[in-house]
């Protein structure tokens, strides 16, 4: 059970990082109005959420988002040649 469990987490993370282009984005979907307005600055709220004080759950490290982000873009890319490769057929 533990494994779907595992599973279920690593597609919310994926999910995560297909739908935010960077890793502020990602920091700044979790900083609300009410954050800026007491601190008056937008780095210092998006410190906060990346070191755990604000936002929701657990936050995903800069380093596993990079990491995430390149795999899941090898990863649309082999996807794209494997069509590439399936549609063009050589004339015999």
């Amino acid at each position: 059970m533990a494994g779907a469990e595992g599973d279920d987490a690593g597609a919310v993370l994926d999910h995560i990082v297909t739908q935010f282009s960077t890793y502020e984005e990602y920091l700044d979907s979790q900083i609300t109005t009410q954050d800026l307005f007491y601190l008056e600055n937008e780095e210092m709220a998006r410190q906060l959420v990346e070191l755990g004080f604000r936002g929701s759950g657990e936050v995903l490290k800069r380093e596993d988002f990079i990491a995430r982000k390149l795999a899941a873009e090898a990863s649309r890319i082999s996807e794209r040649q494997q069509q590439n490769c399936q549609v063009w057929k050589p004339l015999a």
